[in-house]
C-alpha cells in the first residue's frame, strides 16, 4: 500500500508543480501574487501528503520567529521541509544548487523567486555570490534559507557546516534562526517512498551573530539542530 500511495502522491506533486510553477511565471504577476501561488502549492502538498500517504506534521516554536527577516539554518533531508518553509517563511530566498538552472522551468522559478544558485566546489566565488545576493534579498524583506550542510543529509546524520550562511549573517548583522526536524525519517533523502507518521518541526530561538566567530555561529546552530532532532 505504501508503494501505491507514494506513486500516487509523487505523480500529483510533480503535476501540481508544473501547473502552479507555470502559472507563477506569467510575466504580469507581482511578487506577492507569485508567493501566494508558492504557498498554495506548499499547502496543497501538505494536504495531499496527509490524505494520501498518512504523513502529517507538528510544529513548535513559531513564537520564536523574529519580526525582522533573518538567516534560517535548516537541515535538508527531503522535500517535505520545503513545503513547511514555504508555508511559514515566505517570502524567502533559498540557496540552491546551480545544476537546477539547466532545467528551463527551474531556471524560471529561480529567477522569479530570487533564489541564489551556487556551483559546488567553487569555494570563494560562490561564497561571495551568497554574500552579495543574500544581502540584497535581506534588504528587500526576504528570509534567507540556508541548508548549511550543502546537500541532502539523513535526518540522523550530520556533517560540517559551510561558512557562507554565517558570513552573510555576520556581515549583515542578521540573527540566525535554527530549525530542526526529522522529515527524513518518513521521506528518505534518496527515496521516493513516503511512510505514514507525524514529522516534528521545532523552531529554535534566534541568536545574534555580532561578536561571534564564523565557526561559533555555525556551532551554535549545529549543536541545537542536532540535539533537537526527534528520532
Amino acid at each position: 500500500m505504501v508503494y501505491i500511495r507514494s506513486i500516487s502522491y509523487t505523480t500529483l506533486m510533480f503535476f501540481s508543480f508544473m501547473v502552479l510553477a507555470s502559472l507563477a511565471l506569467v510575466p504580469f504577476l507581482g511578487d506577492k501574487q507569485r508567493w501566494n501561488i508558492a504557498k498554495s502549492w506548499a499547502v496543497l502538498n501538505l494536504w495531499l501528503c496527509k490524505h494520501i500517504c498518512g504523513l502529517t506534521y507538528k510544529i513548535k516554536g513559531l513564537e520564536n520567529t523574529p519580526k525582522d527577516k533573518c538567516v534560517i539554518f535548516v537541515k535538508h533531508s527531503s522535500v517535505y521541509e520545503i513545503f513547511i518553509l514555504l508555508k511559514y517563511f515566505s517570502p524567502s530566498s533559498w540557496v540552491g544548487k546551480y545544476e537546477l538552472m539547466y532545467v528551463p522551468i527551474f531556471r524560471g522559478v529561480f529567477k522569479k523567486f530570487k533564489l541564489i544558485p551556487v556551483k559546488r566546489g567553487r569555494g570563494g566565488t560562490e561564497v561571495e555570490k551568497v554574500r552579495e545576493m543574500g544581502r540584497e534579498r535581506l534588504n528587500s524583506g526576504n528570509w534567507i534559507i540556508i541548508f548549511p550542510e550543502g546537500t541532502r543529509m539523513p535526518y540522523n546524520k550530520s556533517k560540517r557546516y559551510g561558512l557562507s550562511g554565517s558570513i552573510l549573517a555576520k556581515e549583515t548583522g542578521s540573527m540566525v534562526l535554527p530549525i530542526s526536524h526529522n522529515a527524513g525519517k518518513y521521506w528518505k533523502r534518496r527515496g521516493w517512498l513516503k511512510y505514514p507518521g507525524k514529522i516534528s518541526f521545532i523552531v529554535g530561538k534566534p541568536y545574534e551573530t555580532s561578536g561571534l566567530e564564523l565557526n561559533e555561529i555555525n556551532n551554535i546552530a549545529k549543536k541545537w539542530i542536532d540535539l533537537n532532532v526527534r528520532y
